[in-house]
């Protein structure tokens, strides 16, 4: 696996949120440094299908139940257009696979956790386009990504 400026970058972020953690530790984080924008204008245009690069994001996640709690960030700092925390509920969990979706609705993640990846969809929308972006990344249980901030140290 090769990293980018960007990705580079990204970990820095990362470290520097993990010596910033809050007294209750999250049960697994899922580090999205791959993200692709699709849209598509709800007019004619010239250009009809745009693909961008989308915004790289950490999820750490808390899991009661069939409920998982997620706080949001970006590399920015910016808590993003939906906030900065989703409520999501379990679709699939069938290990080594689990599907959760937000409640609302507009944005589901595919975890695989005998290979430590994640994938996440989300809805994009306003009224001038309509899209998606999707995500690819890392899933790490709370020991393994304390075991990558050392190692990063």
């Amino acid at each position: 696996m090769t990293y980018s400026f960007h990705s580079v970058g990204f970990i820095l972020f990362l470290m520097l949120l993990a010596n910033t953690a809050s007294a209750a530790d999250p049960d697994f984080y899922m580090i999205f440094s791959e993200c692709k924008n699709v849209t598509a204008p709800l007019t004619l245009a010239k250009e009809p299908i745009r693909i961008m690069q989308g915004d790289p994001a950490l999820l750490a996640c808390n899991r009661v139940g069939d409920k998982i709690t997620c706080q949001l960030s970006f590399e920015e700092g910016n808590e993003g257009i939906k906030g900065s925390s989703g409520d999501f509920k379990i679709v699939i969990d069938s290990p080594p696979l689990l599907f959760f979706q937000l409640i609302v609705g507009n944005e589901f993640i595919g975890v695989n956790t005998t290979r430590n990846t994640a994938v996440m969809s989300s809805l994009i929308l306003n009224e001038a386009f309509l899209g998606s972006k999707v995500c690819h990344g890392l899933y790490l249980t709370n020991f393994q990504y304390k075991a990558l901030q050392k190692g990063k140290r």
